[in-house]
């Protein structure tokens, strides 16, 4: 009797644990799919830029301000996850 108790009460746990895996790995993939849009969408967009900056800038001069300026978005989005992390 009391291991009929405990095999139901196992299994109930296993589901729950299943059903919550399940929706964790969910969230993961679709919090990687929007990573990589998100990144490829900035290199587009950069790409763009800098064969926009070369219509009136030398190649290397575009290549530079698009990567400084994206090397200062990628500063700022880190600073503030810092300090939203730590508040």
């Amino acid at each position: 009797m009391i291991l009929l108790v405990a095999r139901q009460a196992f299994r109930g746990v296993a589901k729950s644990a299943e059903r919550f895996v399940k929706r964790a790995l969910r969230w993961v993939a679709v919090v990687i799919a929007g990573i990589v849009i998100v990144v490829l969408g900035v290199a587009f967009i950069a790409v763009g830029a800098v064969k926009w900056f070369a219509l009136i800038l030398p190649s290397w001069q575009a290549w530079v301000i698009v990567g400084a300026f994206l090397l200062l978005i990628g500063l700022v989005l880190s600073l503030a996850t810092l300090v939203s992390s730590r508040a």
